[in-house]
């Protein structure tokens, strides 16, 4: 469940917020959505607390997922010498969530609405150090200064943008880039670093430069539905844009922070983008669909929401065909309605829709789609290589997914290799460089993992550990400076294959809170153990020290299904069923255990070894130190640490004995008269030794959002899927 903070703010911000406040509260009764405030902000804020953002709603914005803002500005209520700069609040709220990216969509009739997609920070809205004006007046400059960096995270969500409406109803694929540069080196960066990310992406650009962008914008041409620029042009062809579609009011803006929220759980700011027009206070008769449409691209920016945004869409649109309409929109002989007016009018085509989406009758879920596993390593291996990795790299990934997808672990499996792709794309994992051996001597080795892929680096590490075991009857190796290894049963699993005893250990990024906190500080850190067994394959016992893994929440957001209470708590330490609320970077998993009645303290024990004989013996980062390849933001390497330990269980007597003791112990456990009869006592691994029997006849299943996925990646790398089946 997301929670929006409503900030009303100056001037007509409280009218145009009324209508949207009073759907957000009916929607918050159903359960839908959590809604705080209003809080203070702006001239008003001003004149009440001295500050035009005060310390209650800088609080309440950091504990709520977006904000809804009506408007900053001057207000007839406050006098200009009580707050002669109250717009410094939005830049401050900006600042502070590090929005850098603005979103603003612009409905065109007929369904149609573009979207203008730029940088908030940066190019021309650079800082202080970028701007001189001379003491007397005689000479003034502005120094436009972009980064690859910054071009490309505002292509890609444009992309995004472009990609969720052509899944959505208003399907649209044209996406025009618009810049200066027959004139301006900034320009020249911003087309070559536009048509990478598209050429990388799989999505076709129209490059323009920005005064036929606006001829076309302001001639009734064709407009496209994406149009992403920097942020000077943006600002002023997003007004044109709505001037063609008749009114400043029709202009729902965004404000948005790419990937991890900076401070507290905020992601974003909604606003319509008018301003506080002075003048029309307090008479109800502005306009308010910018505020629906603002409200309409919050609800769509968060999946367990985005259905409830399309309705206020679509509510809007039914509106502007219909009215009525306020005097900026209503014909030379219609009289305007009020701003009440057309709110309740828009609650009212939102009633409507809400009746019909009641009566649609629910679709057949899709049935899974298989893939042989033979097919889908190689097809694994083979994208891997077209974006750069070396073959024998891409294999040793390809080997721990296809183990993890057998397994039926497919939290671990195919399904993270479009966020692999991506991570390599924007250098969080490297390619080039071998995992070495650094340190150690006899049992004892320290492997550099150079921030390459983890399969590849624990791969060495394994190799390691069973040489320095077959020759000393122990291999100890620690591994620094890796990323995410995949499931670490692989490894254990593949030395007890080879009658060895293994353990496997890993950090991961901070997402679990400790026993007590309501923040994360530790990862989930895996602890994987293998055992040889007579007559069988090996025993693998494969466990996350949280009370589930993270991959368990990225499958429930994937699905669209709740999760059950104890996996994890949301940003205040409140448990919830809502996967939005936790995963990524919300809230927190939980240690093993869920709490302090059911013994977390033990889960959060088992978490805080793994660190310790991971990163700290590694020597290197713990906690919040640890990067999360999941969900990063950022360009740097994950910087994870692994242990493998194996044991030859020949040095301690004859290996079959071990072998055979192991397999009298589980067929015991297995004997044991079940309390339920439906629900016989299993060991360890034996649901994945099962399953990977079936799989391997019947094909690796994939759900249709991990196809859809795939698929998509397959169209960018070049490198198609094929021979899958449905069912």
């Amino acid at each position: 469940m997301i929670r929006v903070a409503l900030l009303p703010g100056d001037g007509v911000g409280e009218e145009v917020l009324d209508g949207p406040t009073r759907l957000l509260r009916r929607l918050a009764g159903t359960g839908a959505v959590e809604v705080t405030g209003p809080w203070p902000v702006g001239a008003r804020a001003a004149a009440a607390t001295g500050d035009v953002l005060p310390a209650e709603t800088l609080a309440a914005c950091d504990a709520a997922d977006a904000i809804l803002l009506g408007a900053v500005g001057e207000d007839p209520r406050v006098p200009a010498e009580v707050c002669p700069r109250p717009e410094v609040a939005l830049h401050r709220l900006r600042e502070c969530y590090d929005l850098r990216i603005s979103v603003r969509e612009i409905p065109l009739g007929e369904g149609r609405e573009l979207a203008v997609v730029r940088n908030l920070i940066g190019g021309s809205y650079g800082g202080a150090d970028d701007r001189m004006l001379r003491e007397d007046g005689s000479e003034a400059a502005d120094v436009l200064r972009l980064t690859r960096e910054r071009v490309a995270e505002v292509v890609h969500i444009a992309i995004d943008v472009l990609e969720r409406r052509s899944a959505g109803p208003r399907a649209g694929g044209r996406l025009v880039s618009a810049d200066k540069a027959n004139l301006y080196a900034t320009g020249r960066l911003w087309r070559q670093v536009a048509g990478e990310v598209a050429r990388e992406r799989g999505v076709d650009v129209e490059h323009r430069y920005v005064d036929r962008a606006a001829f076309e914008l302001g001639s009734g041409a064709a407009v496209p539905d994406v149009l992403v620029t920097e942020g000077l042009l943006g600002d002023i062809l997003s007004d044109l844009a709505a001037g063609r579609a008749g009114s400043p009011a029709l202009c729902g803006s965004a404000s948005l922070h790419p990937g991890d929220p900076v401070r507290g759980r905020c992601v974003g700011l909604f606003e319509p983008a008018h301003g506080s027009a002075p003048r029309r206070a307090l008479r109800d008769q502005v306009d308010p669909l910018g505020g629906f449409l603002a409200l309409a691209a919050l609800l769509r920016h968060f999946p367990s929401t985005r259905e409830l945004g399309e309705r206020v869409r679509a509510a809007v649109d039914g509106v502007l065909r219909s009215g009525p309409w306020t005097y900026d929109l209503a014909p030379e002989d219609t009289p305007p309605a009020t701003t009440t007016a057309v709110a309740d009018a828009v609650l009212a085509a939102f009633d409507t829709l809400d009746d019909e989406a009641r009566v649609t009758p629910v679709a057949v879920e899709e049935p899974p789609v298989r893939v042989p596993a033979d097919v889908l390593a190689g097809w694994t291996t083979a994208v891997l290589t077209a974006v750069g990795v070396r073959r024998h790299h891409a294999r040793d990934v390809a080997r721990v997914l296809g183990y993890a997808d057998l397994s039926g672990i497919d939290s671990h499996g195919v399904a993270r290799l479009p966020a692999y792709v991506q991570a390599l794309r924007t250098g969080v994992i490297a390619t080039d460089g071998e995992p070495t051996v650094v340190a150690g001597e006899g049992a004892v080795a320290l492997v550099e993992g150079h921030g390459l892929f983890g399969h590849p680096v624990t791969t060495l590490a394994l190799a390691e550990a069973v040489d320095r075991a077959r020759a000393h009857g122990v291999g100890w190796v620690n591994v620094h400076g890796s990323s995410h290894h995949g499931a670490s049963g692989a490894y254990a699993h593949e030395a007890a294959d080879q009658g060895l005893v293994a353990l496997v250990a890993t950090n991961t990024g901070p997402v679990v809170a400790p026993t007590g906190a309501a923040r994360p500080y530790l990862g989930t850190n895996p602890l994987a153990l293998g055992v040889p067994v007579a007559g069988e394959e090996p025993l693998v016992f494969d466990m996350a020290t949280s009370a589930v893994a993270a991959g368990k929440f990225e499958i429930a957001l994937r699905t669209g299904r709740p999760v059950p209470l104890g996996w994890g708590v949301d940003a205040q330490g409140r448990p919830t069923t809502d996967p939005a609320a936790v995963f990524p970077g919300r809230g927190a998993l939980l240690p093993l255990g869920s709490d302090r009645e059911r013994s977390s303290h033990k889960g959060y024990g088992l978490g805080l070894l793994v660190e310790l004989l991971t990163g700290v013996l590694a020597q290197g980062p713990t906690g919040p130190g640890v990067g999360n390849l999941t969900f990063r933001a950022g360009s740097g390497h994950p910087d994870v640490s692994h242990l493998v330990v194996v044991l030859d269980p020949a040095r301690l007597g004859d290996p079959a004995e071990v072998r055979g003791g192991a397999a009298r112990l589980l067929a015991g456990l297995r004997a044991l008269a079940p309390v339920d009869p439906e629900l016989p006592v299993r060991t360890p691994g034996q649901r994945a030794a099962a399953e990977r029997v079936r799989r391997r006849e019947h094909g690796i299943p994939l759900d249709p959002e991990t196809h859809r996925a795939l698929e998509a990646l397959a169209g960018q790398v070049g490198r198609p899927l094929g021979t899958a089946a449905r069912g």
